[in-house]
């Protein structure tokens, strides 16, 4: 039960991070720059503390749904305009969280 709270509670505090960083994730910089933020600045508040959790198929999605989202405003891209995720990845070069969380949870 607590790590499923710890979870929501990540996610939250990792779109309060994005949202500080609003300015630089929508402006005109190079798409890389945004990617360095991100990872260094949005990614470790999402995955802090992933260590101690169960990692459940619905833990996972949720993660990675939140992920694409932000992708998603980085490049300014919404849903309607139906880019494949495959194609939003590639454009953004981001490291996928599950296998970050996984990675740390092996470490």
């Amino acid at each position: 039960m607590g790590e499923i709270i710890g979870s929501f509670l990540r996610i939250q505090l990792g779109w309060a991070a994005f949202g500080k960083l609003r300015d630089i994730f929508s402006s005109k910089i190079p798409s890389c720059l945004k990617t360095k933020v991100f990872e260094q600045c949005v990614l470790p508040v999402m995955t802090y503390g992933s260590e101690t959790w169960s990692l459940t198929m619905g833990l996972i999605r949720r993660l990675r749904v939140t992920q694409r989202a932000m992708e998603r405003a980085m490049l300014g891209v919404s849903l309607r305009d139906q880019i494949r995720n495959e194609e939003i990845r590639r454009r953004t070069r981001v490291t996928d969280i599950a296998q970050r969380v996984a990675k740390l949870k092996w470490q």
